[in-house]
Formats: structure tokens, sequence, C-alpha cells
């Protein structure tokens, strides 16, 4: 019984909940919908309001009236200019001439007088070695010489005295005949002696090195008291009256250099200074790893300011222009078939309203014809002439006879 009681509580306590539930849950739709106005009654139809509608239906709209836009545009103005391609190009200077200073023979170094980096004159005492096996040897050659000379004159003296005894019929003829042959023999040795003092005094004066010409001295590669051989060096002497500037070119500008062309150098010793040079040289060898061509430009040098080894910046004057019409490459069109097209905007047809307003004007292609082109400018040969205005940028599609604002005008070099 108890059971049973509980049953029925908890049924009654379900229910109650499911009521209170959907009560508020009917509550609230209706709201919502009255908040939304409803359902309301249609309005019975008025004739009057029907035509007034079939009259605003039927009624021709007012007429939009579109205003005419200008594209807006920037244009270059075109003026004969002076105008150079210059190839900007990095490198190391070089001396003109490099000489290897090698001793000729053997020894040891007994003296040297040049310091690294020192100027040179021609003639100067660079460095010795010591003198005394060549001493020694030049000794001996002159003894030698000696010898033969008082050998040949006994033999000489001996001669005339055979003939006498010849004449007198004293000896026969083949005793006189050993007898010169004996001077003749003795005279050829003279000759040898001679030419061995020759050597040996070439020898003394090969232990002194000197310079063949004016310059800078390089490295030192040998000490005071070191031993050295004809295959070692010395040192280097850099010919600095003129120099070189090795650059390298890259493989697509490698058409754009030719001999002779001017270029100016610069280095961070004296920044504010360009020394001028040609092209001198140009190698017939791209190098493999680099995948750059080098090249030689001259430059003199009487100052001595520039040294080997400094790092220098160029610029290679590719081409020069006098009095040419120059545009922008940018603005060029390619019509295809080899065709060019540049917009232009004719002197008359640019207008003016007011002082505090764009000018306006009509767009013209032209076809072009084109000189000198680079990868910023090209030169027109045709199809143009100074003062006129040519559109480098456009805020919108240009085309033929399109009406145009102006809102900047550029110029080369500004």
């Amino acid at each position: 019984m108890k059971f049973q009681k509980t049953h029925v509580l908890i049924a009654t306590f379900i229910v109650f909940w499911i009521i209170v539930i959907g009560w508020g849950m009917l509550k609230t739709s209706f709201k919502l919908f009255k908040e939304r106005g409803g359902i309301t009654a249609l309005p019975k139809k008025d004739s009057t309001q029907e035509e007034m509608k079939a009259k605003e239906v039927t009624a021709p709209a007012p007429a939009i009236q579109r205003e005419i836009t200008s594209v807006m545009v920037r244009v270059f103005k075109v003026k004969p200019t002076d105008f150079q391609d210059i190839l900007p190009v990095m490198g190391t200077i070089k001396g003109k001439t490099e000489i290897e200073f090698k001793f000729e023979i053997n020894g040891v170094i007994e003296k040297i007088y040049f310091r690294e980096g020192g100027k040179i004159k021609k003639g100067d005492l660079i460095a010795n070695l010591n003198p005394k096996d060549a001493q020694l040897k030049l000794s001996y050659a002159e003894n030698k010489l000696n010898s033969a000379q008082a050998a040949y004159n006994s033999l000489k003296k001996k001669t005339e005295v055979h003939k006498k005894l010849f004449e007198a019929g004293a000896i026969i003829k083949s005793k006189l005949e050993e007898v010169e042959l004996e001077a003749e023999s003795a005279k050829f040795q003279i000759e040898t002696a001679r030419s061995e003092m020759e050597l040996a005094s070439n020898e003394v004066r090969k232990t002194s090195l000197y310079s063949p010409r004016d310059g800078v001295m390089g490295p030192r590669e040998a000490e005071e008291g070191e031993f050295i051989t004809p295959q070692d060096k010395l040192g280097l002497l850099l010919e600095t009256s003129e120099i070189y500037v090795e650059v390298g070119v890259v493989e697509r500008d490698i058409n754009k250099i030719r001999l002779g062309q001017k270029a100016k150098v610069y280095v961070d010793s004296y920044p504010a200074k360009a020394f001028e040079g040609t092209v001198d040289n140009i190698f017939p060898i791209v190098e493999g790893k680099s995948r750059t061509l080098t090249a030689k430009i001259k430059v003199a040098n009487p100052e001595g300011l520039l040294m080997p080894g400094m790092f220098s910046r160029a610029e290679i004057f590719i081409a020069e222009l006098r009095a040419a019409l120059i545009v922008p490459s940018i603005c060029l069109i390619s019509a295809g078939k080899g065709l060019t097209l540049i917009p232009v905007i004719p002197k008359e047809t640019i207008q003016k309203k007011g002082p505090e307003e764009a000018q306006t004007g009509l767009v013209e292609l032209r076809q072009a014809v084109l000189g000198y082109v680079t990868t910023d400018y090209a030169q027109v040969t045709e199809g143009l002439a100074a003062e006129d205005l040519v559109v480098v940028e456009a805020q919108g599609e240009i085309k033929d006879n399109i009406q145009v604002k102006i809102i900047g005008i550029e110029e080369y070099g500004l």
C-alpha cells in the first residue's frame, strides 16, 4: 500500500511539471506572435488605390544622367636629352706589369734593400748575394787568361826564332810548322780563357739584383741569410704608372662590352674622386664558377694613388646619345609583328578648365621607331616630338582617342 502511494506521488509530480512547462512555452509563443504583428485581417480592395499603383508602375522612370569620367594618368614629358647608359661593375686593381724578382744563380742572400709596399726607381739595388764564390771564379778565370796569354807570347817568340832558323837552313819546314801550330793553339786558349773570365765576371754581376723600371714592391718572399736558387722568388715589382682594373661582366651584359669604351673607377680611399680609363682588354673565356667575363680597364696613375690589390667599383659607358628623345620603357606597347605603339597626348588636345583643376586631353596611340633600348629607357627616333606627353601610368584601360586627366608630369633626370 505504501509502495502504490509512492508511485502515485511521483506520477502526480511529473504531470504537474509537464503542465507548467507546456503552459510557459505556450505563453512565450503567444507573446512573440503578438510582437510580430499577429494575424491581421485582409483589407478590402480599393479600386482607387489599385489605379494609383498601376499608374506608378506604368509611369516612365526619370532619366539617369551619367557623368562622363576621365581616366587619371601620369605622363612623361619628352624633351631632347643627353643620355648615357652605364654598366656598373666591380673588380680589383692590378699593376700594369708584375715582375718577379729572382736571382739567376744560387747563393746566400747577403742584403735586401727594399721594403714591402715601398716605391722603387729604375736601377735601384733590390738585393745582393754573398759574392765570395763568384769572385773566386773570376779570379781563377783571370789567372787562367794571364797564363794563356803568357804561353802564347812565348810560343809567338819561338815561332819567330824557328822562322829564322828555317830561312838559314838549320831546321826543316815541318819543325817550323809544328811550332806555328802550337802558337795557334795557344791563341785559341787565350780566347777560351777570356770567355771564361767574362762568364765569371757576369756571375759576379748576377750577385746583385737591380730594378728594371719604376714601381711598387710587393711582398717579400725570402730573408737575409737564406739560400736561394733561380727557382725561388725574392719579391714582386708592380708597375703603377698605369694600372689595370680587372672587372667581372655577367653573361647577360657581355654583348654590351667593347674595346675603347670609356669608364670611371672609384675606390674607397678616395670616395669623391673618379679615375677615368678605357676598356683595354676583354678575355675570350667565361669563368666556369662565377659565369663572368673578365675585362681590363686601363687607368693612368701618375700620382700613384691607386695601388694593386685595392677593391674598386667602375662604371662603363655603354652608350652616349646627344639630344635624343628618351621615354621610359614601361610606356611602350608591343603591337606584334615588330610594331611598337606609344600612348601620346597631343598638345592641341590638352585643356585646363580652372586654375585648381587638372589638365585633360585625348590619347593618341602612335607607331614609333626605336633606337637604343635599355631596361629602363628607350630612344625614339620616329613618332615623337619635343614637348609631347607620353602616358606612363594609368588608373584604367588606355585606348585610342580616350579622354584622360593628367595628375602628374615626370621628366628625365628629375
